[in-house]
């Protein structure tokens, strides 16, 4: 027996829904936060080897490689349901990983794995909460929403997280751990308060992995398609090149090039985290100033140039101003670029063309962080830079479209059905 379709909720009720998912994020963002701080720390701790310590991180990136075939289960499941199983699952790992900090028995295979499951949950829970924003704000409220849901991330990883992970660790091992887990359950419980609407089907009468893979192969040519959206992918990427080329040895730059004390390498990522705020914070009055296709343009402009003045003049005030510029322009972009994609793809491809999407910029960011180690090595420290701030400026032609396409977008109030917002 099929139920009685769900009316769309009032904008009351969507407005305390938003509320709900930015909160949300903020809470569970202030654990990670805290687990970026502690669980290299614990790497550290339980091998005494840097390699293994980098195999940890890595394998909480390296779920974004499944990222298109997750984004297709994103969408044929109810987005509630997706974000909510993905803090739950994130809360027992951290809870599992608390548990065994306790008993003292963390082997670094142990570790791996669960920063692979974490990092798989946290694939689910994004792809569904770029998904869900169009469905709790109109379409001229897009940018404003998205750039919420952001400064509460920025807030939680860039400023209380990290801090309160390192006070955490030094008072009691668990206890960060413990943090992250607790924030995840909070999520979970904030999110079920969403609006939920029933899953689109799968579509082509089929089930199982043909299916599956049918409808991740639809996502990926959407993206490649699209005359919006393919520009803008082979822009992220290049982004992911250029901000990695510099972050992976900005720790090396700031000791060796700027000549500054330990501090200073904190002094640089403060600097970027309040550019990032900042940006969040402007971001929606930029674009409707400009439009969010000028926009675009000029958060690569500002990005390319921030990178290049500091490959010229490494005075260390200016490479902290630059950096809180170069961290605004790549909020700007990221408001931007969401909004974009919540607008132009439809609503039952969004959790797969996000994910496709965001495949691009990860997976572009080693070999960023391979290129700038290189030439910091062989070629010198202000290589990674310039290398930067040039691949950014040869993008910009290729903007052109992105830019009358997403004026006009939003000037004609296109939302996420296709139809007025």
């Amino acid at each position: 027996m099929s139920s009685a379709p769900t009316s769309p909720p009032s904008d009351r009720a969507r407005a305390k829904a938003l509320r709900r998912l930015i909160t949300a994020n903020g809470l569970s963002s202030v654990g990670d936060g805290a687990r970026f701080a502690a669980l290299p720390l614990l790497a550290a701790w339980s091998t005494g080897d840097v390699f293994w310590v980098s195999v940890v991180a890595a394998a909480g990136r390296a779920a974004w490689l499944l990222a298109p075939v997750i984004g297709t289960l994103v969408d044929r499941t109810p987005r509630r349901r997706s974000m909510v199983g993905a803090d739950l699952a994130r809360c027992a790992t951290l809870f599992l990983l608390c548990a065994l900090v306790v008993t003292g028995w963390t082997p670094v295979t142990v570790l791996v794995l669960l920063a692979f499951g974490s990092g798989l949950a946290e694939v689910f829970f994004d792809s569904a909460a770029q998904a869900v924003v169009p469905t709790l704000a109109a379409d001229h409220q897009l940018e404003r929403a998205n750039a919420r849901v952001i400064s509460a991330q920025i807030v939680g990883t860039g400023f209380v997280g990290p801090p309160v992970g390192a006070a955490l660790w030094s008072a009691w091992h668990p206890l960060p751990f413990l943090l992250d887990g607790a924030t995840f359950l909070a999520s979970a419980l904030l999110l079920t308060g969403l609006p939920e609407r029933a899953a689109p089907t799968a579509g082509d009468g089929e089930q199982g992995i043909r299916s599956l893979l049918r409808g991740t192969w639809a996502g990926l040519r959407f993206l490649a398609h699209d005359r919006v959206l393919r520009p803008l992918m082979g822009v992220v990427a290049v982004l992911g090149v250029a901000q990695q080329a510099v972050y992976a040895v900005l720790v090396v730059y700031v000791e060796q090039r700027l000549h500054l004390r330990p501090f200073g390498y904190s002094l640089m990522l403060v600097a970027a985290a309040v550019g990032s705020l900042a940006g969040a914070k402007t971001a929606p009055r930029i674009v409707r100033w400009l439009g969010p296709g000028r926009s675009v343009k000029v958060s690569v402009t500002v990005s390319a140039l921030s990178y290049l003045v500091v490959a010229v003049l490494p005075w260390w005030p200016l490479v902290a101003v630059m950096l809180a510029l170069n961290s605004a322009g790549v909020v700007l972009w990221n408001v931007c670029t969401v909004s974009l994609r919540q607008r132009l793809a439809p609503p039952d491809m969004l959790g797969r063309v996000t994910s496709g999407y965001r495949l691009a910029a990860w997976g572009a960011m080693p070999i960023g962080a391979s290129a700038g180690g290189a030439l910091a090595q062989h070629v010198g420290l202000d290589a990674p830079w310039a290398l930067a701030g040039l691949l950014l400026l040869a993008c910009l032609p290729f903007l052109g479209a992105v830019a009358t396409a997403g004026h006009g977008a939003a000037k004609a109030g296109i939302g996420p059905s296709g139809g007025p917002a």
